[in-house]
């Protein structure tokens, strides 16, 4: 647990030094097209590109937010990305501002990962989208969501707080504890 946690904290310190989370491709990534779908593999782990989602909160006057808007689809497909504006867009204020009380991201863009439909990671800031199948891959090997925040990484096991941010990023709706 400690080394993925160093690894982890090592990849934020790099990126956020600049500003944005960014992380460099390895020799533990190959790519592999064949007639099914194209997949990178990660220590042994085959991680199938077309079964990766993004869900992203920004703000169209955000120069980070238009990076990663063209920055995703560009590597993992045009239907790869679900864009919430905040801007003149009170369901959309609502959900974040309500997101920020499990994870403390106020900035934009925030990112969720989805992997074959499930919540893998949540990130704040703009990140390099080529680390995307190692964060799945760190989030599949610790049974966690990955949440990078305020220059960290943290774990979340929490199933009540997991379904709370599915409900908030994939799903676009409040949760029901905060409905009433």
């Amino acid at each position: 647990m400690k080394k993925l946690g160093m690894v982890l904290l090592l990849m934020l310190l790099i990126g956020f030094a600049a500003g944005c989370i960014s992380n460099s491709n390895t020799s533990t990534q190959s790519q592999t097209t064949s007639t099914g779908p194209e997949y990178v593999v990660i220590n042994g782990t085959k991680i199938y590109l077309n079964q990766i989602h993004f869900y992203m909160y920004g703000l169209k006057t955000c120069p980070h937010c238009r990076a990663m808007k063209e920055e995703i689809p560009k590597v993992y497909g045009n239907d790869s990305l679900t864009y919430y504006e905040l801007m003149n867009n009170e369901t959309n204020m609502k959900l974040f501002e309500t997101q920020y009380t499990y994870t403390g991201i106020s900035g934009v863009p925030a990112i969720a990962i989805a992997y074959g439909g499930n919540l893998t990671a949540i990130i704040e800031g703009e990140y390099n989208v080529s680390a995307t199948p190692k964060i799945i891959y760190t989030s599949m090997e610790n049974r966690a969501v990955v949440l990078f925040v305020g220059g960290k990484a943290y774990l979340l096991k929490n199933q009540t707080i997991i379904s709370t941010l599915k409900a908030i990023y994939i799903e676009h709706r409040l949760p029901e504890n905060e409905t009433g």
